[in-house]
């Protein structure tokens, strides 16, 4: 199972959204943009540490993430960027809930080798929902 590369690929995916250069307050995209790329970036120095083979602390992590985007989702007018903010969290919640699963399977390859695979895929699109965002705040 390589838990790492999936971490590797979220982190990554992470960091390029906390880097947009969105645009300053409230109902516009460009305002939207600039608080939520405030608040998401605040929110990504969480991720960048995430060691996959301790699943209790990825997972709380994981958590604190998608808390943030939640958090984020309702400092937002304009519903663009707030459907878009709100679809990222949806892969986060999917995210948390792979890692609890990785910690149930314990040492069962079968359930680790699933587990891998849908890291891998949630990893995919929690890639392309940040390239959405990026693509309205951009």
């Amino acid at each position: 199972m390589n838990v790492r590369k999936p971490a590797a690929a979220l982190a990554a995916v992470v960091l390029s959204l906390g880097l947009t250069a969105c645009g300053g307050g409230g109902q516009s995209v460009e305002d939207a943009c600039k608080v939520a790329e405030k608040e998401v970036k605040d929110a990504m120095g969480d991720l960048s540490g995430i060691d996959p083979t301790d699943s209790d602390k990825a997972t709380e992590t994981i958590a604190s993430m998608g808390d943030a985007l939640q958090k984020t989702q309702k400092k937002l007018d304009n519903q663009e960027v707030k459907d878009a903010i709100a679809a990222l969290s949806a892969e986060f919640d999917k995210l948390e809930g792979a890692f609890a699963d990785l910690k149930a399977a314990g040492q069962d390859t079968t359930k680790l080798q699933e587990v891998s695979e849908e890291m891998s895929t949630l990893s995919t699109d929690i890639q392309k929902k940040g390239e959405k965002l990026d693509e309205l705040c951009g």
